[in-house]
């Protein structure tokens, strides 16, 4: 599977809550910065934060753009879906997924509306 594809994969299992499969793309080591939170540091706080305090709770990623250049891959989109707290969300995003093999091993997460 080629890097666009293997980010391609992670919106879907993130998206089918399939989490176990979707920590397997990540390196151990992986850094996670994302718009006004402190960066999740290794795979443990990576699984934490997905497993535990994230505030989305069901939702789907519409990708509007997918380019991959040397070991990067930007994607932007939109989400729809429903927070923790039964919210309804729809905002825009844009993810850099900096791979190492054919792993994501950095990713960078920005938002353009002020709702996550």
């Amino acid at each position: 599977m080629g890097r666009s594809e293997t980010v391609r994969r992670y919106y879907e299992l993130v998206d089918a809550a399939d989490y176990e499969t979707m920590f397997g793309i990540f390196c151990d080591d992986l850094i996670y910065e994302r718009a006004g939170t402190a960066p999740l540091k290794g795979i443990k706080d990576f699984r934490r934060f997905y497993l535990a305090e994230r505030k989305i709770s069901s939702g789907r990623h519409s990708l509007d753009v997918i380019v991959e250049s040397g070991d990067w891959v930007a994607a932007r989109g939109v989400f729809t879906g429903e927070l923790r707290n039964g919210q309804h969300v729809t905002t825009r995003w844009a993810d850099f997924h900096h791979f190492r093999g054919d792993k994501i091993w950095r990713r960078y997460t920005y938002f353009a509306d002020e709702v996550m």
